[in-house]
């Protein structure tokens, strides 16, 4: 493989990411309307097809260094803040505790349980919701005025230009 074919490596698996999360999404939301399409499920199959759809573009919108920072410390916090109630919610029904969003993947009460399967299914759902958070700041941060130093434009006149400071150019006379 030469070196002019590895820059289209990640685009080729943007690109496979994207339509899979679309097809995913698209596939359970389609197959659950018939009935029990619950409002954790239905959040969880739009963001995942958001996400898909975000990849699928080919200019997304990208924030500064700061809008990276931000959506990466919301995401953290977010995820982070989703572990602390004890939710009833489907899954693992072994144990009392149960804690994780959009699927409880933490269980507690009679030991710790982690469950991979659902642990992997909040990570891309967040990992998502991580992609719409950047694209929002990155958005929010183009409406935002430029924070350029403001120019005094008093000093100049319209006709004439700058005002000349002296005569003098340099020794030259």
């Amino acid at each position: 493989m030469s070196a002019e074919q590895w820059p289209s490596i990640p685009a080729v698996l943007r690109v496979m990411s994207g339509w899979f999360l679309v097809g995913i999404g698209l596939l359970n939301l389609a197959v659950e309307f018939d009935g029990g399409l619950t409002g954790a499920y239905l959040i969880f199959h739009l963001v995942i097809t958001a996400g898909g759809v975000l990849l699928l573009l080919r200019r997304r919108p990208r924030p500064s260094r700061g809008g990276w920072v931000a959506a990466a410390v919301l995401i953290v916090v977010v995820f982070v803040a989703t572990l602390a109630p004890d939710t009833s919610a489907c899954c693992m029904e072994n144990y009392p505790g149960r804690h994780g969003y959009p699927f409880p993947f933490l269980g507690a009460g009679g030991g710790l349980h982690v469950d991979p399967l659902y642990l992997g299914a909040d990570l891309i759902f967040w990992g998502c919701a991580s992609l719409l958070a950047v694209v929002a700041l990155a958005l929010t941060e183009r409406a935002l005025p430029e924070r350029r130093v403001p120019v005094d434009l008093s000093l100049y006149d319209a006709v004439a230009g700058p005002p000349a400071r002296s005569e003098n150019v340099g020794g030259l006379t």
